[in-house]
């Protein structure tokens, strides 16, 4: 690979209608390359207008600009930023995320090419080559969830890398020393309460509240994974450890118009479940949205969760709630 801008190492992965391909270079005389810019959820498209204008742009919308779930307003998955190819130069190169759509029919076979670090480091390159309409939608509706999970990684992992050195290390340490939990708090944080099984942290403006809680309960035959259960206990522990303004309210979980939404996962090597929801005050209006990391520590014979969640009323959530869970993205148990 001789383009002077691509970084030394770069992972190729290229989807032939579902199938994966890998390939690398190394190249020691590469100029190291700026590193990418723009905000999280954020992705510039390259396609001429004709198209963004036309059913190539209204696929791609379909996939990327849904309904963002578990937010209390709606919000899309994604911003996206359309330029010409004609404009796709100077500081657009240097964009975090990109999708780059190229028409040829003489292109002997689609594919979707996303390559890391292309133009910048930390950036998402991802090349969609086809011949024709047909081929493009049917490229997209077979990859589409693919390539949704491939944009929110990258945004998770490059936050991911920034707190690991960039923590509040005084709390980190205080969760560590006393609930055997592993956790990167952010910075800008306060340690608000710190019991036995409770703890609270938060980062409050004068605009909105952004708040990280750890809890645990003990490991019982009925203990699970499931939605009830999960929802069960989570409403227990947040009525007696999250009072609402107002005497007499507190915190629960919105079930009759939004239900939270599980997914079990293998999260640093072990069994995890994510609850991603909203959280209303029980006796008040008050609510917003919150995501919940459940880890089974069964040679402590405990339950523990590291939660967050967000107040911003009136206003659009997500991009404060995916921050949160890359945070919580670092929990682990100690062993």
């Amino acid at each position: 690979m001789n383009n002077p801008l691509i970084k030394k190492h770069i992972l190729l992965i290229v989807f032939f209608f579902g199938t994966f391909l890998f390939f690398s270079c190394n190249n020691p005389n590469v100029k190291p390359a700026p590193t990418a810019h723009g905000l999280a959820g954020d992705i510039v498209v390259v396609m001429q207008n004709e198209s963004w204008n036309s059913e190539f742009g209204d696929s791609l919308r379909a996939i990327f600009e849904q309904d963002c779930p578990a937010v209390p307003m709606e919000e899309p998955l994604f911003d996206l930023h359309q330029i010409s190819k004609e404009k796709f130069k100077d500081q657009n190169l240097y964009h975090r995320n990109i999708i780059f759509l190229e028409i040829n029919p003489n292109i002997e076979k689609p594919k979707i090419s996303i390559i890391k670090d292309k133009y910048a480091k930390k950036q998402i390159f991802v090349n969609i080559a086809v011949r024709d309409l047909p081929d493009y939608i049917e490229l997209l509706e077979k990859n589409k969830d693919a390539l949704i999970k491939i944009f929110l990684e990258a945004d998770r992992d490059r936050w991911v890398e920034t707190i690991q050195t960039h923590y509040n290390k005084t709390v980190s340490k205080q969760l560590r020393d006393k609930y055997n939990i592993s956790v990167k708090i952010p910075k800008n944080y306060q340690l608000y309460e710190y019991r036995d099984t409770f703890a609270w942290m938060g980062h409050e403006t004068r605009d909105y509240t952004m708040n990280i809680i750890f809890y645990s309960w003990t490991l019982t035959d009925s203990s699970s994974y499931s939605p009830q259960y999960l929802i069960a206990m989570r409403n227990l522990v947040l009525k007696n450890n999250v009072p609402g303004q107002l005497q007499g309210t507190y915190m629960t979980t919105e079930t009759k118009y939004d239900y939270p939404i599980v997914e079990v996962i293998n999260h640093n090597y072990l069994e995890t479940a994510i609850m991603r929801g909203l959280w209303r005050v029980q006796g008040d209006f008050m609510g917003g949205p919150f995501v919940a990391y459940y880890k089974k520590d069964i040679p402590r014979k405990r339950m523990v969760c590291m939660e967050g969640f967000v107040f911003y009323p009136n206003n659009e959530v997500r991009d404060k709630i995916r921050l949160l869970e890359n945070s919580l993205y670092t929990f682990d148990l100690l062993k």
